[in-house]
This record gives structure tokens, C-alpha cells and sequence, in this order.
């Protein structure tokens, strides 16, 4: 089986939006990159894909109903100004009908935010845990706070200032802690968590997702296995989690499990048996069962109702 999922890059984002990828918006010799854009035109549903690179989107001047948002098998309307928040991680597509809504989109790499945010803050944070939703409500004077740090971001990226990387990755920053403290009050009992463990446990988790390859499966993920990469007692890990969570380690990594299966019944072309082997299951007929103990339908069924 060679199936896989594509992943968009950051060049042909670019070439699709008719734009080159120049040099001088690139960052040193290992390629980081960061650049904000300007939009007002209406946008068709884009392709539900994966990328390879982190996207902060600011709408402005949105009437109600007038975007739509789908993120992780969820229809997300967007009404008024927010951000939009995705990552490498989890599939998303995005429409808007209508011409007034205005868009600076950020788009930066790995790289270019790698080693400089806090792990509690990328904890906090919906481009990193994506437990958090992704879309953040703003205020009229808090979309012009975040409106000027995009457009300082944009005349950066173009500008001949010596340091111009280092304050575009300082006001990447402040954007982040700003979404992180927006969201804190709605999402305080996901963000109050502070125990390594904890942490280490969703940061092991999330790296095994998404899976894109068919013949790269992903090895079935038990309890033993995360305690051991964290070096504790399994039922020290499950103990925490359910503190902290309300949920057991073995519920937690069904939920992922069973999200990612969702993820590709919906969006790839893939028949049950090559998703079964994708996911790590031995035979198709361990998967069929699996999915229907925790969804209450087969695959099969549930991609014909997708």
C-alpha cells in the first residue's frame, strides 16, 4: 500500500496565491520563515489538507454567518472579528462569501518559533494543544491590538531593519500569549493544568499524530507504553490524568484514536482495510469492532453518513 495524505507546503502556498517565495522573506540558513498577507475576497471552501507550517488568521468587518470553519470534523461558524488558530496537526478548511470581511493571515514554520514559547504557554495554546478550539472572539479594541501587531509583522518582513526578524518573532509571540489569555476563562479547566506529567503525556500523544502514510502504521498506543517514555508508574500516569482530566490514560488515546480514524473516513480515499493497517490494527475485522464499541456504528456506515 503506498496511500498518503498531502501535506500543503509553504511554496505552494505560494504559488497558488500567484506570489513567489522569495529569499528575503526567508530567515538565515535554515529556512525560517514567517510573513503575514492581506485579504479581501470572497474565498470558496479551500481542500480539507494538512500543512506543514502554523497559520494565524485576524478577520475583520465579518458579519454573522459569513465564514465557516471546519476543523477537526467540527462545522465552526465565524462571526465578527477573531482569530483562527491551526497548526500542522489537524486537517481544516475555511470559507467566506462575503467581500467586506477583511484577513491578515500569518504563516510561519516550525522553525522560526522553535525553543522561544514557554511549554506551558504552547500548553495554553490552540497552535499547539489541540484539545483548546481554535477559534478566538475579539473585541473591537482588541482586534485593533492584533491588527497593528499583524500589520508591524508585514512591514517587517519587507523592511531593511537589522533586527527585523527578532521583533517579528517577539510580536509572533505577543500574539500567542494574547490568544492564550483570551481563552483563558473559557477554557480555564483545560488550562489550569500544570503537572509535567500531564504535559509530557499530550506532547507524546499529539507527536504521533497525524497519521498520513499507509505504510508507515502507527504502532498501537497503550498506557504501558507512554508511562515508560515518561519513566513512571502506569498507574501513577492514569492517577494524574484522571486528576487533572476527569479521563483515564486508556480514554484519552481512544478519543485520539478514534478522531484521527473520523478524520480519514471523511477526507481521504482510503478503503477501511488500508486505514485499519494505518491506525495499527492487525486486521480489518479488530477495527471494524474497535469503531463500533466507542462510536455505536461500523466504519463503514459512518463514512457512508459522512
Amino acid at each position: 500500500m503506498d496511500g498518503h495524505i498531502p501535506k500543503e507546503k509553504l511554496p505552494k502556498l505560494y504559488e497558488q496565491k500567484e506570489d513567489s517565495l522569495s529569499k528575503k522573506l526567508q530567515v538565515f540558513s535554515r529556512q525560517e520563515h514567517i510573513n503575514v498577507k492581506e485579504t479581501y475576497a470572497k474565498t470558496a471552501r479551500t481542500p480539507y489538507s494538512r500543512r506543514d507550517y502554523y497559520k494565524i488568521c485576524l478577520t475583520t468587518g465579518l458579519n454573522p454567518g459569513k465564514g465557516l470553519l471546519i476543523y477537526n470534523n467540527e462545522e465552526i461558524p465565524i462571526d465578527g472579528p477573531c482569530l483562527i488558530l491551526s497548526n500542522p496537526w489537524v486537517s481544516a478548511s475555511v470559507e467566506f462569501s462575503a467581500t467586506e470581511t477583511g484577513r491578515f493571515s500569518c504563516v510561519f514554520d516550525h522553525h522560526f518559533i522553535s525553543g522561544v514559547l514557554l511549554p506551558d504557554l504552547q500548553y495554553a495554546s490552540s497552535l499547539f494543544n489541540t484539545a483548546i478550539h481554535p477559534v478566538v472572539t475579539l473585541s473591537l479594541d482588541q482586534q485593533e491590538r492584533m491588527l497593528h501587531y499583524f500589520k508591524t509583522i508585514q512591514e517587517l518582513v519587507t523592511s531593511d531593519y537589522s533586527f527585523k526578524w527578532d521583533m517579528a518573532r517577539t510580536l509572533l509571540q505577543l500574539i500567542i500569549h494574547e490568544a492564550a489569555r483570551l481563552q483563558q476563562p473559557q477554557y480555564s479547566s483545560v488550562l489550569k493544568i500544570h503537572d509535567r506529567t500531564v504535559e509530557g503525556f499530550f506532547m507524546l500523544l499529539h507527536k504521533k499524530f497525524p497519521v498520513d502514510l499507509t505504510d508507515q502504521p502507527l504502532k498501537l498506543l497503550t498506557p504501558k507504553y507512554f508511562a515508560e517514555k515518561l519513566h513512571v508508574h502506569v498507574n501513577h500516569l492514569n492517577s494524574v490524568l484522571k486528576k487533572n482530566t476527569g479521563k483515564t490514560t486508556t480514554v484519552i488515546i481512544n478519543e485520539q484514536i478514534i478522531r484521527e480514524a473520523k478524520t480519514l473516513l471523511r477526507n481521504t480515499n482510503w478503503n477501511i482495510s488500508e486505514i485499519a493497517y494505518a491506525l495499527g490494527f492487525d486486521y480489518p475485522s479488530h477495527f471494524n469492532k474497535y469503531f463500533k464499541r466507542l462510536t455505536a456504528s461500523t466504519p463503514r456506515e459512518f463514512r457512508v453518513d459522512r
